[in-house]
C-alpha cells in the first residue's frame, strides 16, 4: 500500500513538474519576446521618430497632449521626435502609406481607415476618451507592442495625473506651457501672462497650428523668421516660445523706442509682431507727419491695420483679466 502511495506521489510530482516546466517555458518565451522588443528599440537609438497629429481645430490642447506623450516615449528610447504636418499636397493617410511619418494620431471615429491600408496598420487602444488613437504601419512598427506596454505604464506612473491635467480639460485661463512662459518671460522682462495672452491669440495653445501665410506653432512664427533667428523646430513648444521671445527682443532693439514708456513699448512691439516692424515704423512716421505723437500708441493706432489694432486690444484685454484675477 505504501509503495502504491509512493508511486502516486511520484506521478503527481512528475505531472506538476511538467506543468511548471510548461509555465516556465511560456513565461520564458514571453520574456524573450519582451527582451527582443526592447532590443529592437535599442537599435533605433539615435534615430528620429516621425509623428503626425491630425485632429480638428477644436481639439486644442489635446494636440499638445499627444505630442508631449510621444516626446516622453521618444526620449525614453533614445530617439528624437520630429513633427510631420499633413497638408493638401500630401493628405494624412498618404503620409503613412508613403512612409513619410511613423505614427499618426487621429480620431478614428471621424477619419476612417482607407481600403488601401486595410490590414496594414496597427492601431493602439484609445489614447483619450474622444476616440483618438495612434496608428502605425505594421511593416514599420514592429515595436508597437512595446509602445502599448510603455503607454500603459506611463499612465500608471505617479506623475501622470499632474501631467495630464496640464492639457485636459482645456481652458483659456491656463496653458500647458505656463512653466516655459515663466522662464522666457523673465528674459524679456515681461509678465509671463502677457506672453500667454499672445499665445492664446495666436494659436489657442495648439502646438501644430498653421496659418494661411505659413506661420507655425504656438506663437505663429513664419519659417523665414525662424531661419533668420536660427529657431530649430517651430513645432516644438519650447523652441517656438523661445523663438517668439527672441523675435520680441529683436523688435525691441531695432525699433526706435528709446523715448517710449514701458507700456507703450509693449504696444508697439505687439503691433510689429502682428503686422511687421517696417509697417509699424511707417505708420509712426505717417502719424508724426500729421502732427501726432509717434511714441503714443493711441495716436498711432488709427494708422495701422484694423486687424492689428484688434490684435493689440485683445491681448491686453485677456492679460488684464488674468492679472486682476490672480
Amino acid at each position: 500500500m505504501i509503495t502504491k502511495y509512493k508511486t502516486l506521489i511520484v506521478l503527481a510530482a512528475a505531472s506538476l513538474l511538467v506543468v511548471l516546466y510548461g509555465e516556465y517555458s511560456n513565461t520564458s518565451e514571453t520574456n524573450k519576446a519582451g527582451i527582443w522588443k526592447e532590443t529592437e528599440l535599442v537599435k533605433l537609438h539615435g534615430d528620429t521618430l516621425r509623428c503626425t497629429i491630425y485632429l480638428p481645430a477644436h481639439a486644442g490642447t489635446r494636440v499638445g497632449y499627444h505630442y508631449e506623450v510621444l516626446t516622453h516615449f521618444s526620449k525614453t528610447h533614445g530617439m528624437d521626435l520630429q513633427y510631420i504636418p499633413a497638408n493638401d499636397s500630401l493628405p494624412v493617410w498618404e503620409l503613412l502609406e508613403n512612409h513619410k511619418t511613423d505614427i499618426l494620431a487621429i480620431n478614428i471615429i471621424r477619419d476612417s481607415i482607407p481600403k488601401s491600408l486595410t490590414g496594414k496598420l496597427f492601431i493602439t487602444p484609445q489614447i483619450t476618451s474622444m476616440g483618438e488613437v495612434w496608428v502605425m504601419r505594421k511593416d514599420k512598427a514592429d515595436w508597437h507592442l512595446n509602445l502599448v506596454h510603455w503607454l500603459t505604464l506611463f499612465k500608471q506612473s505617479p506623475g501622470y495625473a499632474r501631467f495630464r491635467n496640464r492639457f485636459l480639460p482645456a481652458s483659456p485661463e491656463r496653458s500647458p506651457y505656463d512653466s516655459l512662459l515663466m522662464a522666457q518671460g523673465s528674459t524679456l522682462g515681461w509678465d509671463w501672462k502677457l506672453l500667454r495672452a499672445v499665445m492664446y491669440q495666436e494659436s489657442k495653445y495648439r502646438m501644430n497650428a498653421e496659418s494661411g501665410s505659413r506661420a507655425i506653432g504656438l506663437m505663429q512664427i513664419k519659417e523665414s523668421t525662424a531661419a533668420d533667428l536660427s529657431i530649430p523646430d517651430l513645432y516644438n513648444p519650447e523652441d517656438n516660445i523661445r523663438g517668439a521671445v527672441t523675435y520680441f527682443s529683436f523688435i525691441k532693439r531695432n525699433m526706435h523706442l528709446a523715448q517710449v514708456s514701458e507700456e507703450e513699448e509693449i504696444n508697439f512691439i505687439l503691433a510689429a509682431y502682428n503686422a511687421g516692424m517696417s509697417r509699424i515704423e511707417k505708420d509712426r512716421e505717417r502719424a508724426a507727419q500729421d502732427g501726432k505723437d509717434p511714441n503714443v500708441w493711441a495716436q498711432v493706432s488709427p494708422y495701422v491695420p484694423r486687424q492689428t489694432q484688434k490684435y493689440v486690444e485683445m491681448i491686453w484685454y485677456r492679460y488684464m483679466g488674468w492679472a486682476s484675477a490672480s
